[in-house]
């Protein structure tokens, strides 16, 4: 585990959205193995029962899974509706795009009339919980994948936690995207790889870490 740990690294693989290369069929029954594992995740408190409708679980996440093909089919109505950011083209190279939200209590969600895109929440000790559940969910899912060969981009979203997606892929407004995870196959050709921008500026484990005596 530790060799996984130090080998994941932030890999933002774009490809041409114009002439899409074929996309190899992926196991998809793998990335369910993965998900269920990394469904092992802990949590404290369940979530509210709003969210319990149509997946009952109380764990305080939800994973949507789209294929290759539904990646390609959602980078097109995103380039018809107008997108111009790079996702469209991370869409075009991804094997697998996994939607995760996060889910809080029960009127504690709003948002700010003023700023259309961006939601807001109390920030109750159960809602902080339920956040540090869902990345708990996240990093494990990431890791898995990273075991399986895939390289790996945690998005927090952009476009893709707008409500045009949410309608598309059926996600609930009640629901907050965590993570747009983003699942490359280790080997293509006609792709550009960007490593994330912040990889080499964690610092040493003397910057953020101590030894503490009692």
């Amino acid at each position: 585990m530790e060799k996984i740990l130090l080998k994941r690294r932030t890999q933002k693989v774009l490809s041409d959205t114009a002439d899409l290369p074929i996309m190899p069929v992926q196991n998809n029954e793998k990335l369910e193995e993965m998900i269920a594992a990394a469904g092992n995740a802990p949590f404290h408190f369940a979530c509210d029962r709003i969210h319990m409708e149509k997946m009952t679980s109380p764990v305080p996440w939800r994973a949507r899974m789209l294929d290759a093909a539904n990646c390609r089919k959602l980078l097109q109505q995103m380039i018809s509706a107008g997108d111009t950011t790079k996702v469209p083209n991370m869409l075009a190279a991804a094997a697998y795009l996994v939607q995760v939200t996060w889910l809080p209590d029960a009127g504690t969600r709003h948002e700010n009339p003023s700023e259309k895109d961006q939601v807001f929440f109390d920030g109750t000790l159960r809602n902080m919980e339920h956040i540090a559940a869902a990345s708990a969910f996240v990093q494990s899912l990431i890791l898995a994948a990273e075991n399986a060969g895939y390289k790996t981009y945690w998005s927090s979203g952009g476009p893709l936690k707008g409500q045009a997606v949410f309608d598309l892929l059926d996600i609930p407004l009640a629901e907050i995207l965590l993570g747009a995870i983003l699942l490359f196959p280790d080997s293509q050709e006609a792709v550009e790889v960007k490593s994330g921008s912040m990889a080499d500026k964690r610092g040493k484990l003397k910057d953020w870490s101590t030894w503490v005596s009692v």
